[in-house]
């Protein structure tokens, strides 16, 4: 079996990070292997969360794996919650990328224009950094606009401004998630020279964790040997499904993905 090696948090509530990427890539075919950096009793959009941070014991969780000799096939990586954590990532992937090795960034730091709470310049240069040694990035809109230096637009040709220019400055695989048009909302691949576009009905609004849901798929399916837009048409597709069929009061809950795991099968 294939290897994944994602580095992410552990949220009691709200369906996201390794408690969402764990079933899904799992589902899919590959083995999981967490690099926990923090365990909060719920995801951060909750009024509020206690959150243990683990940066202090991530060297030497690695040092152990190191000790194993073992080799990774995929890496992600998501939420992150310093700059040392950042710089304890971009070496493990110093060490751990071989040329099978597929680096899958999910840029977290943005939302609707605005950084999130707690996220420095510095950190975000840092994220800048690390999406140079990734082989495909998952931001949003917002992070896009971040990584790329701009003004922070919805409107297509400036995203596709975005893209062009991270991808002159070497970054090539870029999938942008959550651009809305009307009653659509889109998930846009730059894969070097081709783009496309997939996209589903607009169905309510935030909901915790499906980034982390579409990041998991995008792996799974690469690893799996499909292309990334084969893998982003299922991403959208799977999420626009299981959001339809998830009935929650509150959207930091997460959407109902178990119900459906087998579709990814």
């Amino acid at each position: 079996m294939k290897r994944c090696a994602v580095i992410n948090d552990l949220s009691g509530f709200g369906k996201c990070s390794l408690t969402a990427a764990m079933p899904i890539i799992s589902v899919m075919g590959s083995e999981v292997h967490p690099l926990p950096t923090a365990v909060l009793s719920n995801q951060t959009a909750y009024d509020s969360f206690m959150q243990f941070d683990l940066t202090e014991y991530m060297n030497d969780y690695i040092g152990e794996w190191k000790k194993l000799g073992v080799t990774f096939d995929a890496i992600l990586t998501g939420f992150v919650t310093s700059e040392k954590q950042l710089d304890i990532i971009s070496s493990f992937i110093d060490e751990f990328k071989t040329d099978e090795t597929t680096v899958i960034v999910d840029p977290v730091m943005a939302d609707n224009g605005a950084l999130y709470s707690g996220y420095t310049n510095a950190m975000c240069e840092k994220i800048r950094e690390l999406c140079h040694k990734a082989d495909i990035i998952t931001p949003n809109i917002a992070e896009l606009a971040f990584l790329a230096d701009e003004e922070y637009s919805e409107n297509m040709d400036d995203i596709n401004h975005y893209a062009n220019k991270l991808q002159l400055d070497g970054i090539k695989r870029i999938v942008a998630t959550g651009y809305k048009s009307g009653d659509m909302i889109s998930n846009l691949v730059y894969d070097n020279d081709d783009k496309a576009i997939a996209s589903s009905a607009l169905i309510g609004g935030y909901y915790s964790g499906t980034g982390d849901i579409l990041a998991s798929i995008i792996t799974g399916g690469v690893l799996k040997g499909m292309t990334l837009v084969d893998s982003v048409v299922l991403a959208t597709e799977f999420i626009s499904k299981v959001i339809a069929d998830t009935n929650c009061e509150n959207h930091n809950d997460g959407i109902d993905f178990e119900k459906h795991l087998r579709d990814l099968i």
